[in-house]
């Protein structure tokens, strides 16, 4: 194997691993002087801005591929996925809070605050722009890039999208190692969470449903009074307290770190997978019809 051949694969294209290092490398270049300014929220618009120019530019000169594969689709179909991923992520919160309160894994108090409208509008302005940047570099861009790494006449396409997804998604809960009272434990089970967030991706092409389904998983807990991913609630509606061990609460970390959690992440994989395969049904019948 000459150098050319460690580097380029038979379609003269780089190969997956250097492509991903060096945009990897490169976004962290750009991105990292927005630290200097003090100010999270114009950090969180800086770092979404050069994220998709940086795929702009990226898929152009280094993935050589159509921009809109990394999921970033504007049109009605992408909003309208949106608006059913957010009603599934706030439903499974209130679930997981339903589940903790009655079977006692949780104490949850009366109200206890009355939400100020201006605090939450930029809260969820704030998690809209995380779930923007996340989904969109780790389901949009990287598992792209891994699927798109892993194809092979020797492997099946089910292996290829088994193995993209798990590697994808364990960077994705190592990424959060560095959070509050992070542990092997969060890492497991954000890894999980990364795999429901990205099923959806991987069936529609189209990133809308996964980051409705992540703004509104963020956003319901902090509002509702849960710690999430090790960052403790401020100003929210309720007091939640665990009760029980951290296997099932998730401990300080805040449920995605324990069984509360996982009955989120496959309430949220069930449902979005129900509402797929009825659009799915849908959009087949109104073919056939028009036809």
């Amino acid at each position: 194997m000459n150098i050319r051949e460690l580097f380029f694969n038979d379609n003269n294209q780089m190969k997956t691993l250097w492509r991903i290092l060096i945009f990897i490398i490169l976004l962290s270049l750009v991105i990292s002087p927005l630290v200097l300014i003090n100010n999270s929220y114009l950090q969180f618009v800086g770092a979404v801005f050069i994220l998709i120019f940086g795929l702009y530019i990226n898929s152009k000169y280094l993935d050589k591929r159509d921009f809109l594969e990394y999921g970033l689709v504007f049109k009605i179909e992408t909003f309208s996925n949106l608006s059913i991923g957010i009603l599934i992520g706030f439903f499974s919160v209130i679930l997981m809070l339903l589940i903790g309160k009655i079977t006692g894994i949780l104490i949850v108090s009366n109200p206890v605050s009355t939400l100020q409208l201006s605090l939450i509008s930029l809260f969820a302005f704030k998690m809209f722009l995380v779930s923007i940047l996340e989904e969109t570099f780790f389901r949009g861009y990287l598992y792209t890039n891994l699927y798109d790494g892993f194809k092979s006449k020797k492997i099946s396409q089910k292996k290829i999208f088994l193995i993209s997804l798990l590697i994808s998604s364990v960077i994705f809960g190592l990424a959060h190692f560095s959070n509050n009272h992070a542990s092997i434990q969060s890492i497991v089970l954000l890894t999980i969470n990364g795999m429901v967030w990205c099923i959806p991706f991987a069936i529609t092409k189209n990133l809308g449903l996964s980051i409705g389904l992540h703004f509104a998983w963020n956003f319901t807990q902090t509002v509702l009074g849960f710690t999430m991913s090790g960052n403790k609630a401020v100003n929210s509606l309720y007091q939640i307290e665990n009760q029980k061990s951290h296997l099932l609460s998730g401990g300080e970390y805040g449920p995605e770190a324990g069984f509360l959690g996982l009955i989120g992440f496959i309430t949220m994989l069930l449902l979005s997978y129900a509402y797929l395969k009825i659009k799915q049904k849908k959009t087949l019948h109104n073919t056939v019809y028009k036809t």
